[in-house]
């Protein structure tokens, strides 16, 4: 490191800096006045810049306790300044300077309001009180410092059982720590994942959970100081606490008193805690000449129970509640498994009727020594050893005996991961008929890592798993998805060791990603954050899969929406089309079906008031098999839109841009197909400019037939144009399509 131009950068700096030696160390020094003191930042030189510079603050004690400063182990009179994870920053080294710059004025920055501003320090310090007190008391722990997991579901007072490790000798801080688990109360998942049946109570032990309405946020570093600020602390007990703990505490004789404390801070709920120790039962000591015999030793508390673990994990609390149905825990259903167990689900149920085997070691989350295994059962243990809370169950059934169970309506969700499309449309056609209530989420994969797709299927909202058997070129359903990348009817399995070990080539990669996007929807939908029934596909590498011979479709060629959750609902299912709806007609028999609920939806836009401004969007829709025309959705209006009482101008681009997403999510089946607007009249009648748009637009669109609705106050009316002549449709009535 070129320090000799570092520091001729600072000749003209605000900042004093000069070379020095600290310890006999190479140093550099920054001395800034800060209210009236002299404050000397050390920075201890490096070979290479490979972070953030660090700079040190000289003689620390001199300036009291400061939030964000802790001793420097190993160099006597320097206190370490956390500014923030210095690694975190990305820093030019090609600049040394300027990263020192930037370094030196982070740490001014917050030492300025750290000594300047007493408040904000005492602010600081209780929101760094865990850290402190860990760091501040190191010297007063036994040299194998204690940490103790307490599975309390609560911050107020509770009496605990105290338990020994389970092990004395491993390198796994579980077994090794000790465990202080409530008197009454069941919270059979943190036992079952620190062994507490394996463990023994420690002798003459009482523990407890001690709340604090507020503690002294400067943590003293001597034993006869730790008594003293403990004493002082127990006296801020809120008042049922105090009373607790005069009838279940202090009145009791022990050889050890465990207190885990806690306290609210800036950053949340703040636990520690402190062991008193005697080598004779004795009461709790409540003042400091009783507890003048007794050793303190702090200790450090891993808080164990759902509040605190799951969002501290990443997992979402209120997924503790949901139930959800599993089937399949291959490569694909076991990642599903994982993932859905990490985010927070409470009950999963998992069924296969596979066992796993060796074929299955490289692409699947079980470890080797489950070979033989059921799976199910082999995926629900595996997760009940890492996610203390969860209940899972594995069966050996498979998707279609679940038509003989009564048992679907009682799931949140159930996830399909088995690959075969035949009985997925059975398992489908048997939940509409019997009107399961339960949304299913079907996944599968295609071979050579082209992609994967998942489906998420919402009883009762438009999109159901027939939408991705439609055929886009002739509308009727297919046996093959729509969704599908590699065209139907060609050979994709390979075969190594005859029919018995036929199989899918595809690796853990491609598994993994395609049960991401069933895990993503299945957490959005548990989470209320989707709705509508969605589908999401992922697009891979076409190389070889090519390369096999196998031809590809036309979606994989269009594909652009990796990953997006789009709507599933296809406009031709003839389960998921509306069949209500108003139709109009020209005098040559042109029909324009318009959807109960979309008339509903203009209806809302009426300008019944006299304040009311024009509404106006463009349709969207699709030419029937009869050559009709059906309006399958619409744009409304938009905050960038001009509108006024007798007049309106679309923000065409914001309008266009759901045109063009309609024409991609439905294989290009969706377009433009007219427009509506709104009249402040009872009956309306098409304004000069409304009939020089609409000749605008056949012009741009020369075709197809367009259709122009004007919502009026009572009446709706609707347009089109032949050879320029503006032409209105009657209305034949509401009827089935």
């Amino acid at each position: 490191m070129d320090y000799a131009s570092i520091l001729e950068y600072f000749l003209d700096s605000p900042f004093e800096v000069e070379p020095s030696s600290y310890s006999n160390l190479d140093t550099i020094s920054v001395h800034v006045d800060i209210d009236g003191r002299l404050v000397t930042l050390v920075h201890l030189c490096v070979d290479e810049l490979r972070q953030l510079p660090q700079f040190f603050l000289k003689d620390p004690n001199s300036f009291g306790e400061l939030a964000h400063v802790l001793p420097l182990p190993g160099i006597e009179g320097l206190g370490d300044i956390c500014v923030n994870h210095l690694d975190s920053v990305s820093v030019n080294f090609e600049r040394p300077e300027l990263a020192f710059e930037e370094s030196i004025q982070r740490h001014v920055e917050l030492l300025r309001a750290l000594i300047t501003d007493a408040g904000f320090n005492q602010s600081e310090l209780l929101r760094e009180f865990r850290t402190n007190w860990y760091v501040n008391t190191k010297d007063l722990r036994s040299k194998k410092s204690k940490k103790l997991y307490c599975t309390s579901n609560t911050d107020g007072f509770e009496l605990l059982d105290i338990y020994k490790p389970a092990s004395q000798n491993s390198m796994f801080s579980v077994v090794t720590s000790f465990v202080a688990h409530p008197q009454e109360g069941n919270v059979s998942g943190a036992e079952r994942y620190l062994r507490v049946g394996l463990r023994q109570q420690q002798n003459d032990a009482i523990g407890c959970v001690v709340p604090l309405e507020s503690v002294n946020p400067i943590v003293p570093r001597t034993a006869d100081g730790l008594k003293a600020w403990l004493l002082e602390s127990l006296q801020q007990l809120p008042a049922q606490a105090e009373f607790k703990s005069d009838k279940s505490l202090f009145s009791f004789r022990a050889k050890e008193f465990w207190l885990i404390l806690n306290t609210e801070t800036p950053s949340g709920r703040t636990w520690v805690g402190v062991l008193l120790k005697l080598d004779k039962k004795r009461a709790f000591p409540l003042t400091l000449e009783k507890m003048h015999p007794w050793k303190i030793e702090p200790f450090f508390v891993e808080v164990f129970n759902k509040e605190l673990m799951l969002p501290r994990s990443g997992a979402n609390p209120s997924l503790d509640s949901k139930k959800v149905l599993l089937v399949g825990c291959g490569s694909v259903g076991s990642e599903i498994a994982q993932k859905l167990g990490s985010a927070g689900i409470g009950c999963l149920d998992i069924a296969d009727p596979d066992t796993f085997s060796t074929s299955n070691l490289y692409r699947h989350t079980l470890p080797g020594y489950m070979t033989d295994w059921p799976k199910a059962e082999a995926v629900a243990y595996q997760l009940q050893e890492q996610f203390p809370w969860i209940k899972a169950r594995g069966s050996s059934n498979s998707l279609l005996e679940y038509r003989h169970y009564d048992v679907l309506n009682d799931y949140d969700l159930v996830v399909i991961a088995i690959g075969a499309p035949t009985h997925e449309r059975i398992f489908h056609d048997y939940f509409v008929k019997s009107k399961i209530r339960t949304p299913v989420i079907y996944s599968w994969l295609e071979g050579y890592g082209v992609g994967g797709h998942a489906v998420l299927d919402i009883p009762r909202k438009p999109g159901c798993l027939r939408c991705a058997y439609i055929e886009p070129d002739t509308g009727v359903r297919g046996l093959a998805s729509n969704l599908n990348f590699i065209e139907p009817d060609q050979n994709v399995v390979k075969n190594y060791a005859g029919c018995g070990e036929m199989f899918i080539p595809y690796g853990a990669i491609s598994s993994t990603q395609t049960a991401i996007i069933a895990a993503d929807l299945a957490v959005g939908y548990l989470e209320g954050k989707l709705k509508e029934s969605k589908k999401v596909s992922w697009k891979g590498d076409s190389t070889e899969a090519v390369h096999e011979g196998l031809k590809l479709t036309k979606r994989f060629n269009n594909f652009t929406s990796s990953l997006k959750k789009l709507p599933l609902r296809h406009p031709l299912c003839d389960l998921c089309q509306s069949d209500e709806f108003v139709v109009y007609q020209t005098t040559s028999g042109t029909r324009l079906f318009l959807p109960l609920l979309l008339n509903q939806k203009l209806q809302v836009y009426r300008q019944h008031e006299h304040t009311a401004l024009e509404s106006a969007g463009l349709l969207i829709g699709y030419y029937n098999r009869y050559g009709d025309v059906v309006v399958d959705s619409l744009t409304e209006p938009k905050e960038s839109d001009h509108r006024t009482r007798t007049a309106f101008k679309l923000d065409a681009r914001a309008h266009q841009a759901e045109i063009d997403e309609a024409y991609s999510d439905s294989d290009q089946l969706l377009g433009y197909i007219g427009t509506w607007h709104t009249h402040p009249q009872d009956i309306p009648h098409p304004s000069l400019p409304d009939k020089a748009d609409w000749r605008n637009h056949e012009q741009d669109n020369p075709d197809r037939p367009l259709f122009f609705i004007v919502v009026g106050r009572k009446e709706t009316t609707v347009y089109t144009l032949d050879e320029g002549k503006i032409v209105k449709l009657s209305i034949i009535q509401e009827e089935n399509c």
